[in-house]
């Protein structure tokens, strides 16, 4: 009788376990099922998040959303709390200028976005854009208002992958723009196959004739005489880089060539271009700027300021390990500011040919 008893025992020891296991196995795909459906308010397309999350379970989802503070966000995390798909959207000018002041002190704007998209991909694979957003009135400066969306996809490296994340980009800023009221037509959802362009490298010689002439035909730093140049510019892009780099495969930036349209702020900083941020702020009247550290001509390029910035890349002027920098004489101080002078003139006189811009004005 005891040895029947103790062997129920643990055949319902057993089948307790069996149970337990397959309820897990079933929970867990019940679980991903379910924030999946419900993550960022149920407007993350299926078939983008799975490719994005790859085989990720999934663990928690929230979102938050006050129309008054002109604020969106969501994130959807995995089981071992990294992201899979972040979404913040801000309206407000403050909360617009406090977050990209991060781009280029932390992450350079990196890639272009196919199509005309307002906006680029950072070297976080973070892609930001930023619509106008037209019902919400105007700007204390009579401009119309934007909103500003950052869509980040923490396992999107593959080129598919890459795809799916820009049509999530460009979804979720559709949706946060009806969510915040701004009205207007929404984004045009890019092809399947698009993906951020980082542009393509080429010598100082193929760069001739391209976007990046200025950086072909003007005297180039010492180190970058055999040096290389990336050019990432899309036609009607927002942001554009033209990048002179040292020799080698990774061969460190020297020079710097970008141009920005559109009020991005006045909190922009590119590394490389000294203490002072980029001169685009919304409140002020957008001047020509030249320092030792970055040089500035402005025009109107489809009826809105444009920028273009000449700056030097980000450890210019180069040291090696433990040497300490050397202050820098008057002179050389001088014929900083006339070769970033040189450089702009020429990349910005370029670029207004290009886009039938008007009203040129480069640094004396």
């Amino acid at each position: 009788m005891l040895r029947r008893y103790r062997k129920w025992l643990v055949g319902t020891g057993c089948a307790l376990v069996v149970l337990a296991l397959v309820g897990l196995t079933v929970r867990a795909p019940v679980k991903d099922w379910w924030l999946a459906r419900e993550a960022c308010g149920g407007k993350l397309p299926d078939g983008d998040l799975d490719t994005v999350r790859t085989d990720a379970r999934l663990g928690e989802e929230r979102e938050f959303f006050d129309r008054d503070l002109g604020q969106y966000r969501c994130v959807l995390e995995n089981d071992e709390g990294k992201v899979v798909v972040a979404v913040d959207a801000y309206l407000r000018e403050s909360d617009r200028e406090s977050e990209l002041s991060r781009v280029g002190a932390a992450y350079q704007p990196r890639a272009v976005l196919p199509g005309g998209l307002p906006g680029f991909e950072d070297d976080n694979s973070r892609v930001y854009l930023m619509p106008d957003c037209p019902r919400a009135g105007k700007d204390p400066s009579g401009r119309e208002r934007k909103l500003l969306v950052g869509t980040w996809a923490y396992f999107a490296e593959s080129r598919e992958e890459k795809a799916a994340m820009l049509r999530l980009a460009v979804r979720m800023t559709n949706e946060a723009r009806e969510k915040l009221g701004c009205g207007g037509q929404p984004l045009a959802a890019p092809r399947k196959d698009a993906v951020p362009d980082t542009g393509r490298s080429m010598s100082r010689a193929d760069a001739k004739g391209t976007v990046c002439d200025a950086l072909a035909t003007l005297p180039p730093p010492e180190d970058g005489r055999n040096g290389r140049v990336r050019a990432a510019m899309a036609d009607g892009g927002l942001v554009g880089r033209c990048t002179l780099r040292a020799p080698g495969e990774r061969g460190r930036p020297l020079v710097e060539l970008t141009r920005w349209r559109g009020d991005w702020g006045g909190r922009v900083r590119e590394m490389g271009s000294g203490p002072d941020p980029l001169p685009m702020s919304p409140r002020g009247v957008w001047q020509p700027a030249l320092s030792e550290h970055r040089a500035w001509a402005v025009a109107r390029c489809d009826g809105e300021n444009t920028g273009f910035a000449a700056h030097w890349g980000y450890d210019y002027p180069y040291l090696e390990e433990g040497e300490k920098p050397k202050p820098r004489s008057a002179p050389e101080r001088r014929a900083d500011r006339d070769r970033l002078r040189a450089y702009v003139t020429a990349f910005a006189k370029d670029q207004v040919r290009r886009g039938g811009c008007t009203g040129l004005k480069v640094p004396r």
